[in-house]
């Protein structure tokens, strides 16, 4: 068993080598960007890798790749320095735009509720503001 947790390019090793499983160390180090022997070390420390890992490392990936990195990331949460408000913090905070994250949804069920949702939400503030101007 692995045990521990593992890095992006840990998971992206492990994913790439259980979809291609006779792909040399040297393929796997090309797509991942990295070098063969890093990927031998990985291959051996998760020798146990199994259907399981895989599902729940692809589940994450996807999780992570709709909702931002940060998603697993405990929720404690930092306090602003002195002197700067909450406000300024999360003014200044950057992230992809709600036509990046709409556009990374993924093509399946769970995506296409997700821009329905997005789309629905969006045509309501729209309303909301036309019936503001108009009155």
């Amino acid at each position: 068993m692995s045990g521990g947790e593992k890095t992006d390019l840990q998971r992206r090793i492990l994913l790439t080598w259980y979809e291609n499983p006779n792909a040399t160390n040297s393929e796997i180090a090309d797509i991942c960007d990295c070098s063969a022997s890093y990927v031998s070390q990985i291959k051996n420390r998760f020798d146990g890798y199994d259907e399981m890992e895989y599902m729940f490392d692809r589940q994450d990936e996807q999780m992570e790749r709709m909702f931002g990195d940060d998603i697993f990331a405990g929720s404690g949460q930092s306090t602003p320095a002195a002197g700067v408000s909450e406000l300024d913090v999360e003014s200044t905070a950057e992230g992809p735009g709600l036509a990046e994250l709409y556009d990374d949804l993924p093509n399946n069920a769970v995506g296409y509720l997700m821009r329905l949702l997005i789309l629905i939400v969006m045509l309501y503030v729209l309303y909301e503001v036309i019936s503001i101007l108009l009155l």
